[in-house]
């Protein structure tokens, strides 16, 4: 039996380790945004069903809001403090940029705007604040600017709403 190999131990064979890189992780895919188009027919993507506003509108809302929290600042009052009236730098260059670009300052001229608006159920609500803001001269002006107009007026029809509309324009004057 000495002849015979001894079962000698077995050499089991090692394996060198080897890396294995750690499952991935990453952050979950943004959701598709749908395409937002101002062509033929509007596509407003995620904005589609909100209420828009012209620029004259978004004016004389953040100026509102702008006022108040001054005279609660001044009065000490408000839930941020000292903070509740903003005159950052950034505030102020976005009220100065809704005066200089809002066609109708005066209350009286935003409601006949918004009126002569409402007399033309047709308009979308973003067409009706583009009208207000792009302030178009002539109704071939207007659907170039705004394509989506061409399907629901032709421009005799539309050229009077645009008259109307800068009869209530508070121009400048230099």
């Amino acid at each position: 039996m000495e002849d015979e190999p001894q079962d000698a131990p077995a050499h089991v064979a090692v394996e060198a380790p080897t890396f294995k890189a750690p499952r991935m992780v990453s952050r979950p895919k943004p959701q598709q945004q749908q395409e937002e188009e101002i062509g033929s027919e509007l596509k407003l993507g995620d904005f589609e069903g909100e209420q828009p506003l012209s620029i004259s509108e978004a004016r004389a809302v953040v100026t509102a809001v702008h006022e108040k929290r001054k005279v609660k600042a001044a009065e000490g009052h408000g839930v941020l403090g000292d903070r509740t009236h903003n005159d950052s730098q950034s505030i102020q260059q976005f009220v100065d940029y809704l005066e200089m670009f809002a066609r109708y300052k005066e209350l009286n001229n935003l409601t006949a705007m918004g009126g002569v608006l409402d007399a033309n159920p047709q308009f979308s609500m973003a067409e009706r604040a583009m009208l207000g803001s792009l302030c178009c001269d002539t109704a071939d002006e207007a659907k170039t600017l705004i394509p989506s107009l061409a399907s629901k007026m032709d421009d005799e029809s539309l050229q009077p709403v645009l008259d109307e509309l800068q009869k209530y324009q508070d121009r400048l004057t230099m």
